[in-house]
């Protein structure tokens, strides 16, 4: 079965990974990049490859979202992680996913004037641009993937999965995985043994050590040394583009320009507000 690890672009869906993948893929739960493979990305070209579908047809590779995911519930003992970006959408009578399919859901939310930010940062545009893609209902290319993404608008992909069935999905903000990780991560611990069936018994070693390894500054000086095969690559240098860029630091917010905040408040005041962010 499939367990989703869903999110809005640059909103903590990494950080998010890299706790699951140090806990249940590592032997003592310290991090490294080599354990993200174990949580791979859907849509993504490798699902799609052997199945003759046409992936740059949007039409036929919505179609088939559930034909791929099937594949996934063969051995109906072992559980799935799959990361996306995509909103929880529903088009031409064809949905993302399924409860037969689909055990459970943790979607992870960042308040969108940090998203913005990074999501400049990321896609190699400016602010007013980000600003602008946050608005609108548009999909994004991973070049990893190779394959679309149907995100949505930020508060469209928020909402899409709130209406996932309510005891399978857990919502986490990124600042508390930020500020209160060791709680949060005990939160999600407890949320995968309530659904799955072969409970664990959490290991306090291991979440220890994972507290540790996955500090934003250890996850930014480990790319430093070792690259990471996720970031974005400048199309003038062809340099890749730092992918741990600035967190939830202070410093982001500076980079934000009251007319672009105030465009972002303005239109997702009524989601910020039910998240606290306003």
């Amino acid at each position: 079965m499939i367990f989703w690890l869903a999110s809005y672009p640059k909103s903590g869906n990494t950080l998010l990974r890299s706790l699951l993948a140090s806990y249940f893929y590592s032997k003592d739960g310290f991090f490294n990049f080599e354990l993200l493979k174990n949580i791979p990305y859907f849509p993504s070209h490798n699902f799609y490859k052997n199945l003759n579908i046409d992936i740059k047809d949007d039409h036929e590779v919505i179609k088939n979202y559930i034909n791929v995911q099937k594949k996934f519930i063969q051995n109906k003992k072992r559980i799935f992680f799959l990361k996306t970006h995509s909103s929880l959408l529903r088009a031409n009578n064809h949905s993302f996913t399924n409860l037969q399919t689909s055990l459970g859901a943790i979607y992870v939310v960042r308040d969108p004037r940090k998203v913005v930010v990074s999501y400049a940062n990321h896609f190699q545009m400016n602010i007013d641009q980000a600003t602008e893609a946050l608005m609108k209902d548009m999909g994004v290319y991973e070049r990893n993937t190779r394959m679309k993404t149907f995100c949505g608008k930020w508060n469209f992909n928020y909402l899409s999965w709130k209406n996932f069935n309510p005891q399978r999905l857990l919502l986490i903000k990124y600042e508390d995985m930020i500020n209160n990780k060791t709680n949060t991560l005990k939160n999600i611990l407890s949320f995968l043994n309530s659904l799955i069936k072969n409970k664990f018994e959490v290991n306090e070693s291991k979440i220890k050590n994972i507290i540790s390894s996955t500090s934003f500054e250890k996850m930014k000086n480990l790319e430093k040394k070792q690259s990471f095969s996720e970031a974005s690559v400048d199309r003038k240098t062809g340099k890749s583009i730092p992918f741990f860029y600035l967190g939830d630091q202070k410093k982001s917010e500076n980079l934000l320009d009251a007319k672009n905040k105030n465009k972002i408040e303005n239109n997702f005041r009524k989601e910020m507000e039910e998240l606290g962010y306003l």
